[in-house]
């Protein structure tokens, strides 16, 4: 699993019964220097898997070193096997003694061992050994937790890839991969994956795998369910089941239509769905009840398409008493991806050390001739694009001159606000004209599809509004895509909306007007709501940035900075400037120091 580590690129695929998610890097001395992200959904294997692999080639500019495998295997078994080897005298243990004890190890009729995790080794002399290798004994105790796969669907598999053109480096179970990159040290954890096909539970330690179980039934007969007692097709169920679906349903969803399309509700919809994921819980607990009383995990992490069900972390709590975490859909290829790289970190740690040494060897000559800068001053203030004309030439110059580095572009469809303005043509007219951080409002309706064609457009930071149908979604792609998400906050709104999205979101904009139009009076609530979001990320530890946009000018923006604001959005008082870099200064935290 060695990656050439001065130009090459490897990529990740989760190939699984509805679906293929990939992730793809380039890698060019020893750093990775280009990522892309893309999935197709589809029970049609061989296209997703050449679909995803295109567009990743296209996105990253190269052809592909070498790729690695997760996802739906099939059928699987775990076990805890123990392998012991005596001698008639003292023994220094080699590395071929245990492979010679792994290759004892005997797979059911039908399965091959995908992984095989040493959890103990164990001498006459010494136990509980990190590793026997190199120690002296008679005996050799060994406990390994091997993973089985079933080997007609890994043939299935391999032949899928083969027609795709796809030579695998290496196959990984998903719950494997999720251990190496999401628990946390020194804890036990219970990683269920809500699968379209297949459920599975599993407890993994710092030694290894002591559990697992993999429960039939999954997405797909809940989607297959919702169909039949509904009346309507699959692709529809699966559509509306992802959109409405709740597992803490709501009084009000009596009452709100799924779907304009059809007459039921979304608690029809959830009706279907709570039954199904209290039998998948208890299917849990038959299975590995025992290990979960025994082994004690503190904690759940949630993986596969079923983990974005809204209410999944309550549900899971509940009935689980422990606390839980959302990896999302695509958990497994992404950990595949991390795994990959970390089992580089040695080979990347001599590279760099090398490098480092031949540069400073350079940086010596260099430094000769180099020149001291002082570090640009950073400019935390966006002018609005709805109060300047950005096609002309000399709107971006007065930008530069002001020490402008982030614009703010707002984007209106004319159905989330009664205005249609911007847009992604003009957008990307606006990237080509300027380097500049491209700070995006979305006020539309459907803010996933809308934030696909602004990041394709060149933003960098795309702000999806409230009160629209996919909010968690937007921004789960965003973050996917390797860009900066934010929430646009309303006037109407409450603060206490945000609460289940904060640790998602790398910015919350407060807006302080109605969306919609320029020139509005700057809401003085807005400051109280800036206070209770600092309040609230210093007290939990959150990273998330405040910005505010509306009616800002050189009386409000005081309030806004002492109120804990990050960054600020002009438009009119900047528009209508005499002198744009004496405007922009005046809006700066140290302004008034400055001016007196």
């Amino acid at each position: 699993m060695y990656l050439n580590l001065t130009d090459s690129s490897f990529l990740c695929l989760d190939i699984g019964q509805t679906g293929v998610h990939g992730i793809a890097h380039r890698v060019r001395g020893a750093r990775i220097v280009k990522s892309a992200v893309f999935s197709v959904d589809g029970t049609d294997t061989v296209f997703a898997i050449k679909s995803v692999v295109d567009e990743l080639e296209n996105q990253i500019g190269t052809h592909f070193d070498s790729a690695y495998i997760t996802g739906n295997f099939g059928a699987s078994e775990f076990e805890m096997t123990v392998q012991s080897t005596a001698w008639d005298g003292e023994h220094k243990i080699t590395a071929m003694d245990v492979k010679n004890q792994i290759s004892r190890i005997s797979p059911s009729d039908g399965f091959y061992p995908m992984h095989i995790v040493p959890l103990r080794y164990d001498g006459l002399a010494a136990r509980n050994m990190l590793t026997p290798v190199g120690h002296s004994d008679r005996r050799l105790t060994s406990v390994f937790g091997v993973i089985f796969y079933d080997r007609l669907r890994m043939d299935e598999i391999m032949v899928d890839l083969r027609r795709a053109h796809i030579q695998s480096a290496g196959f990984f179970d998903p719950s494997f991969v999720c251990n190496a990159a999401y628990r946390k040290k020194k804890t036990v954890t219970l990683f269920i994956d809500l699968g379209a096909e297949f459920t599975t539970a599993s407890i993994w330690t710092d030694r290894g795998p002591v559990a697992m179980a993999k429960i039939p039934g999954g997405g797909t007969l809940i989607t297959n369910d919702i169909a039949e007692k509904l009346n309507i097709d699959a692709s529809s169920a699966d559509r509306i089941k992802r959109a409405v679906a709740s597992l803490t349903p709501m009084e009000m969803d009596r009452f709100t239509p799924a779907d304009t399309a059809y007459d039921f509700s979304r608690a029809d919809v959830s009706d279907i769905v709570l039954p199904h994921m209290v039998e998948i819980v208890e299917k849990i607990q038959n299975s590995i009840g025992t290990a979960i009383e025994k082994y004690r995990p503190t904690e759940i992490i949630l993986t596969g398409g079923g983990a974005d069900t809204y209410g999944a972390t309550e549900f899971f709590e509940n009935a689980f008493t422990m606390p839980v975490t959302i990896a999302h859909s695509d958990a497994a290829v992404r950990a595949l991806a991390t795994y990959i790289w970390a089992m580089q970190s040695a080979r990347v740690a001599a590279y760099l050390a090398r490098r480092e040494k031949w540069d400073r060897r350079a940086d010596k000559i260099k430094r000769l001739f180099r020149r001291r800068r002082r570090a640009a001053r950073i400019i935390p203030i966006m002018p609005s694009t709805l109060c300047f004309d950005m096609r002309r030439a000399t709107t971006y110059s007065t930008f530069r001159a002001g020490g402008i580095s982030m614009i703010h572009v707002d984007i209106m469809d004319g159905f989330y606000v009664d205005r249609i303005a911007g847009s992604i043509a003009e957008l990307k007219a606006i990237r080509s004209q300027t380097t500049a951080h491209l700070h995006v409002h979305l006020m539309t309706e459907s803010p996933s599809v809308w934030a696909a064609d602004a990041i394709a457009a060149g933003a960098d930071t795309v702000i999806v509004s409230t009160n629209t149908s996919g909010v968690r979604a937007a921004l789960h792609e965003i973050r996917a895509a390797g860009r900066r998400a934010g929430i646009a906050l309303n006037p109407e709104s409450n603060v206490a909306i945000l609460k289940p999205i904060l640790r998602d979101v790398d910015e919350v904009m407060v807006m302080s007007v109605t969306p919609g139009a320029a020139g509005q009076k700057f809401d003085m609530d807005a400051v109280k709501k800036i206070e209770v979001l600092d309040a609230a990320r210093k007290k939990y530890g959150l990273k998330f940035k405040i910005s505010v946009d509306g009616g800002i000018n050189d009386v409000t923006a005081p309030l806004c900075w002492a109120a804990g604001a990050d960054a600020l959005v002009s438009g009119s008082y900047l528009a209508n400037a005499h002198d744009f870099p004496l405007a922009v200064q005046s809006l700066m935290p140290d302004a008034q120091s400055n001016i007196m």
